[in-house]
């Protein structure tokens, strides 16, 4: 079993104390939730510190390697510790090979330690991210809990190889954090639903709102057959929770074994 919690939240813009105050206040209660020791996940919307994107993205660069290399990263780690999860963060890395351009990085902070636990750069950087990011290289797979888990990023979702690549490494859920615009929620919805169907994955998806209407969360799991087993109940600021299991999923794949020959 796993816990996924979606925290789906206004963003603001440029103002990280702000959006650090607001992820402690939806989170609050999580750790009590906790107390039945099933282990959790906790996954914060793209670029959830500054707002997709800040003014000057180069200027939000931070280092999240360890705990102590930047105050967002800092900010992970304390909210592990201090909820007894996982947490998946995102946020703008510095490229440090030659190119020197920036990254949208989702990190991974687990409980109790100080390193980074996984990270994931973003593979297909969106319109507005092309020129200043680059295109993270592969699929980075890790393990929470005995789940293999696979970090995805908002416009990712459109290609569904990505998300073939991680199923082929063995992802059997994947997450996407997003800043997904609300003019284009229907194929947010479909998409979403698309990418657990044909890779039999669930699929745990978190995605901003905003007072303006620009975003409307519309946040979600989804099973393995496409079925939405969790989703915000409005617009508003939330926490959207489910508890996943690998029983179900297994018994769907053998089954139905529509990736056999792929696996």
């Amino acid at each position: 079993m796993l816990d996924i919690y979606l925290v789906q939240m206004d963003i603001k813009p440029n103002d990280k104390a702000k959006n650090f105050a607001k992820v402690l206040e939806l989170t609050a209660q999580i750790s009590k939730k906790t107390s039945d020791s099933v282990p959790g996940v906790i996954i914060l919307p793209e670029m959830f510190a500054t707002g997709y994107l800040p003014l000057h993205p180069e200027s939000a660069a931070e280092d999240f390697s360890t705990r102590d290399s930047g105050e967002t990263a800092l900010f992970l780690s304390d909210l592990a510790n201090k909820t007894g999860c996982y947490i998946m963060g995102a946020g703008i890395a510095l490229n440090k090979n030659p190119s020197q351009k920036l990254l949208n990085h989702a990190s991974i902070f687990s409980p109790n330690h100080s390193q980074e636990f996984a990270h994931y750069d973003k593979r297909q950087p969106f319109f507005m991210e092309q020129g200043k990011f680059d295109a993270g290289e592969k699929v980075n797979l890790f393990e929470i809990q005995n789940w293999n888990v696979a970090a995805t990023i908002c416009f990712d979702l459109r290609f569904p190889e990505l998300y073939r690549d991680a199923v082929k490494a063995g992802a059997r859920l994947i997450t996407v954090q997003a800043a997904w615009p609300a003019t284009r929620i229907a194929h947010w919805k479909t998409l979403l639903q698309a990418r657990a169907i044909e890779n039999q994955v669930y699929i745990a998806a978190v995605n901003s709102v905003s007072s303006d209407g620009t975003y409307n969360g519309c946040s979600m799991v989804v099973d393995p057959k496409g079925n939405i087993i969790a989703s915000a109940i409005d617009s508003k600021e939330q926490i959207i929770y489910a508890r996943i299991e690998s029983a179900p999923q297994e018994k769907y794949r053998n089954d139905f074994p529509v990736l056999k020959g792929i696996l």
